[in-house]
């Protein structure tokens, strides 16, 4: 997803120390080592390099700013169009605004798309180089006609959605493990599990196929481009389908284990996949014309080679669990009083993918997040109700509407001037408008 900042970088000092009247930028170190960042700049230009275009026709290494959480410091690898930012020992440093998003996503600034990651990455090695080709990768995606709908896949939060997405994924790591026939098979028997999945829940082969294009592709970029040689992310891919993080939802983190897969399948069985690809592709369908009409076999027969009743297990365990998480949130954001922010056309926000609760028919509760739009900035600790068409914000009613400053049960709105609550239809709630 593109977040779109519309304001401007300034270039200001991150401290400053009171000197009667005056203030005076105090000579601080920066937030952000600059000789580390570098570092990092240098790491992700060679990863361009060495990919040198092959698999889209187009480089990856662009315009790129670390930011840091706390103090919104920013250090960038090109000058900004605008000459906002002001140079500093080989890179460009700045301040990031406040209304706009921090998050790993590409942020289009000055109508450029810029590739923004905070400060310090996470993870290994291995998992930093694939964020440096991923994360680029989503500012040549609109020029490739793969900008696919970001949609979520509610049905991803229920025990037999989950079952059926591992099993899956378990059939492609022992298809990207073997050869020949054997390969065929686990092919086979991936895309059994894939159908009867989307047969369970009609409208799911659509909503999965956009995610794949819009996150898997990116995540794909990432692996073959990241990883050191193809083996490397051969095993990286079947290892993340193998051991999925169980600590989360696959809602709409599930495309970055499923895209790595098939792209990988698809180089070995089907050349030229990628000249090919558009916005509605379907990977699935995509590695089904490999086996050149092939009958899958029984979904429900293959099922236990690939452990189906120990997952039923888990799931029945893991829903349980969830049960009372769910119970919460629809009780606090969808029974009870509750402030609805609309979206406009200047809605952004960032969230963790892995961490979404499916409420069914109602949408999303994101645990975390933050959002920005013309009515003010909007942060969130303890869950915020989505629809999946990302229509609305809906968070539980605050006990002082007035201000514009305000605090809600695990939340805080800054109301920009000129925007004020309203009372909504149902007692005790409230909506955003203009005064």
């Amino acid at each position: 997803m593109i977040l779109h900042a519309k304001t401007y970088l300034t270039a200001t000092c991150i401290s400053v120390t009171m000197f009667a009247s005056d203030m005076a930028c105090a000579e601080t170190t920066p937030p952000l080592d600059i000789a580390q960042v570098k570092v990092v700049f240098a790491e992700a230009k060679d990863i361009s390099d060495r990919e040198g275009g092959r698999l889209w026709g187009m480089k990856l290494y662009g315009g790129m700013f670390f930011v840091d959480t706390e103090t919104r410091y920013v250090v960038a690898n090109e000058p900004d169009p605008q000459g906002v930012l002001h140079a500093e020992d080989g890179v460009y440093v700045g301040t990031l605004p406040k209304d706009v998003i921090i998050s790993n996503a590409p942020t289009v600034w000055e109508g450029k798309c810029w590739t923004q990651l905070m400060w310090p990455m996470y993870g290994d090695a291995l998992t930093q180089h694939i964020a440096l080709a991923h994360e680029p990768f989503h500012c040549i995606q609109p020029a490739l006609h793969l900008d696919a709908p970001d949609s979520l896949n509610l049905h991803l939060d229920t025990p037999e959605g989950r079952l059926w997405l591992q099993l899956e994924w378990r059939a492609l790591a022992a298809a990207l493990i073997e050869t020949g026939p054997s390969q065929t098979q686990a092919i086979d028997d991936a895309l059994a599990f894939r159908d009867y999945r989307h047969q369970l829940f009609p409208g799911s082969a659509k909503t999965e196929a956009s995610l794949e294009i819009a996150e898997g592709v990116p995540e794909y970029t990432g692996v073959v481009a990241g990883a050191p040689d193809r083996y490397s992310g051969l095993w990286r891919a079947t290892s993340k389908l193998s051991y999925p993080e169980q600590s989360g939802t696959f809602v709409r983190s599930f495309a970055y284990t499923s895209g790595p897969a098939y792209g990988l399948l698809l180089d070995e069985r089907l050349p030229g996949w990628r000249t090919k690809l558009n916005m509605q592709s379907d990977l699935g369908a995509l590695i089904a014309s490999t086996l050149h009409g092939k009958t899958q076999t029984s979904a429900e027969k293959r099922a236990p080679y690939y452990g189906e009743a120990a997952l039923r297990m888990t799931e029945a365990e893991r829903a349980a669990k969830a049960a009372a998480e769910k119970t919460h949130y629809r009780a606090l954001l969808v029974d009870g009083p509750t402030l609805t922010l609309q979206a406009t056309g200047k809605f952004a926000f960032s969230f963790n993918p892995s961490t979404l609760v499916g409420l069914g028919d109602v949408g999303a509760v994101y645990p975390t997040f933050h959002a920005t739009d013309v009515w003010g900035a909007l942060d969130v600790k303890e869950g915020v109700l989505v629809p999946t068409d990302f229509s609305r914000a809906i968070v539980a009613a605050p006990q002082n509407p007035t201000g514009l400053h305000i605090d809600g049960p695990g939340w805080t709105l800054d109301i920009t001037p000129g925007w004020k609550l309203a009372p909504g239809a149902k007692p005790g709630s409230y909506t955003m408008q203009k005064d």
